[in-house]
């Protein structure tokens, strides 16, 4: 019998984290194997509180992580292989338009971002910063997800291992980057880890954007190879900009500069046409069927 943690703050608070990183595993995976990892994390928790403290947490936190990126990406690889002997192509064509109705919501949901900090920052902030959170990470990202797998799929084999490898990064700690900024900003109370929640978008497509370098050399896809670099560059920087920003204050006044706003929102354009591109490409390049004849 496993010793109730309700006692250990620490231990209880990584369970709940290591049960939300989790969700990273296939759905079968997890159900199968879910409960006795959270079993076993537990255990080892309690382990490493009586033995080590709080050193002894962050040791366990730190071999934990390598670990379970390792095999998420296992996990998935293997996972990714059946899914593309299943693959048809209709499914190829619904990703692609995954991918263009991910860039109506990355676009809607940004531009609401910059109504909420430039022109209206003082009208109905926090109706607009939930519908661009819905729009970011409830819908562009699980887009994104699905578009990018299937990108992965096609192209794959012709950019290489990196190539594939960042993109399955991508999906993997994208969805991971806003729960755990949703379940930290929460149980902390700190408003400004809340910028983590949008911080999932950005790591998809930071992943994007390098594949996209990897692209620019090897050209794997038929046209536009500099689509997915120009896809996943503008959201990421300005993220970064606003994360550095919230703890430092450093460029305090710089956002509601005209020129700064400007350049912003033509950096979110571009890369709202370039994924819609992306999509385009993809679902492009399957063939229609052509009903025989009668």
């Amino acid at each position: 019998m496993i010793r109730n943690s309700t006692d250990l703050p620490i231990v209880a608070l990584s369970v709940r984290v290591y049960q939300t990183l989790l969700v990273a595993y296939p759905t079968r995976f997890q159900q199968r194997y879910g409960s006795d990892m959270v079993d076993v994390f537990r255990s080892c928790c309690l382990r490493a509180d009586r033995q080590g403290g709080k050193n002894g947490m962050a040791r366990l936190w730190a071999v934990t992580l390598l670990d379970l990126i390792q095999s998420v990406i296992s996990e998935h690889t293997q996972k990714e292989v059946q899914v593309k002997k299943e693959m048809k192509p209709e499914d190829v064509r619904l990703a692609g338009w995954a991918l263009i109705w991910a860039a109506v919501a990355f676009l809607l949901g940004t531009v609401l971002l910059l109504l909420i900090s430039t022109v209206l920052p003082g009208m109905g902030g926090p109706a607009f910063g939930g519908i661009s959170f819905v729009l970011l990470v409830f819908l562009c990202m699980p887009l994104l997800m699905v578009g990018l797998s299937a990108v992965r799929n096609q192209y794959g084999e012709k950019v290489g291992g990196f190539g594939k490898n960042i993109l399955s990064i991508g999906v993997i700690l994208g969805p991971l980057t806003s729960l755990l900024g949703f379940f930290i900003g929460i149980a902390t109370g700190e408003e400004r880890l809340w910028i983590m929640v949008f911080g999932g978008p950005a790591v998809i497509l930071t992943c994007l954007a390098l594949f996209g370098i990897v692209a620019l050399y090897k050209k794997p896809l038929p046209r536009w190879n500099m689509a997915p670099v120009l896809a996943g560059a503008g959201y990421p920087i300005l993220h970064l900009f606003a994360s550095i920003n919230s703890i430092t204050n450093a460029w305090e006044g710089v956002a509601d500069a005209p020129m700064f706003m400007i350049v912003i929102n033509i950096l979110f354009i571009i890369q709202g046409i370039a994924l819609a591109a992306l999509g385009y490409i993809l679902k492009s390049e399957v063939p229609e069927e052509i009903p025989a004849p009668a």
